[in-house]
């Protein structure tokens, strides 16, 4: 008889454990996929993102952020006197909770003039507003907090 109780706990258990993971996974599945968009003013930068984010890991869209006149005290630390520009293209994001990640290769442009292949990396926090851009080949900027514009993942 405790044998035929085990066994039936047992497939209780098992039968349980299918709908939870069939569940979370479904669940998991259509976060990891959407749209993110907007722009605007930020803390050291204005930014635009277009992002669609898939569910098997890849992205495309377009990212950019200018850092120019107002953003003068942080393109000292460049050896820059006008403008840093970042343009990406996302080849790869994934989604967990409000917080939205994606990379991909992209050119930087600085005064104008100089004009490099780079990789970046990208997380925003929809909740917050906030984002960080780090270009690989130079570093991470400071993290920065949207002051006018939205960032949006639907």
């Amino acid at each position: 008889m405790r044998a035929k109780l085990v066994a039936l706990a047992s497939v209780v258990l098992l039968a349980v454990g299918t709908v939870v993971l069939a569940v979370g996974g479904s669940a998991s599945a259509a976060l990891s996929s959407g749209h993110l968009s907007g722009g605007g003013t930020a803390t050291i930068s204005q930014v635009a993102m277009n992002v669609a984010l898939n569910g098997d890991g890849s992205a495309s869209g377009q990212f950019e952020c200018l850092m120019a006149g107002r953003s003068g005290f942080v393109l000292g630390a460049f050896g820059l006197a006008h403008n840093m520009i970042v343009h990406a293209t996302p080849t790869s994001g994934a989604v967990a909770g409000s917080v939205i990640t994606f990379a991909g290769p992209g050119r930087l442009t600085m005064d104008g003039t100089t004009k490099m292949p780079i990789h970046v990396h990208v997380w925003v926090d929809v909740a917050t507003q906030q984002f960080q851009l780090v270009v690989d080949e130079v570093g991470a900027m400071p993290v920065e907090q949207m002051l006018s514009g939205q960032l949006a993942f639907r």
